[in-house]
């Protein structure tokens, strides 16, 4: 069986690709989700689907022998929402490990993504700003700094693209470079 070029296709053929997705289970989510799904299906790649619960019981007042049975507990509900959450979201052609881990979200991504060595992590940010960023931080900010491949960040579908106020005014232009230099 011959395969078509480049020239008779008309679209690149693009490099069998390990993508890594983190998802919360946000409508954010399953959109970098249905992007990842798609760049591995083009590539003929993998895709590793994770979510993290993030283990912060410090305020719970528990020992580490309750903290592991909660984390036991919340690992399996969270594999039973990710495999549903995978179900709805990813085609069946495409295939994908499932993976829950507990800790730190965005140290646990990096992580993820260097043991199972992906080319891209895929993930959505939430569009938030002001002190609300400030406050609660940014996952994806993190992971772009730990991430030990490039990270794709899918933006938040609540984000507004700002709008010019009417007394601003734009000056659009073409600029071409003179003769002789």
């Amino acid at each position: 069986m011959r395969t078509k070029s480049f020239r008779q296709s008309g679209r690149a053929r693009v490099k069998s690709q390990r993508i890594l997705v983190p998802v919360d289970f946000s409508e954010s989510s399953a959109r970098a989700l249905h992007h990842a799904a798609k760049l591995v299906a083009e590539s003929d790649g993998s895709l590793t689907i994770v979510h993290v619960v993030s283990a912060d019981y410090g305020w719970l007042g528990i020992g580490r022998r309750e903290s592991r049975d909660l984390d036991r507990s919340l690992q399996r509900q969270a594999a039973n929402r990710l495999r549903d959450f995978a179900d709805e979201h990813v085609d069946h052609k495409v295939p994908a490990a499932l993976e829950v881990r507990i800790g730190q979200p965005a140290e646990q991504i990096a992580a993820a993504a260097s043991e199972s060595k992906c080319h891209l992590i895929v993930m959505a940010t939430h569009g938030l700003t002001g002190l609300d960023r400030y406050l609660i931080g940014s996952v994806a900010d993190r992971v772009t700094r730990l991430a030990p491949c490039p990270v794709f960040l899918i933006p938040s579908a609540r984000r507004s693209i700002p709008r010019a106020r009417p007394s601003q005014a734009v000056l659009r232009f073409e600029h071409k470079p003179k003769r002789g230099r």
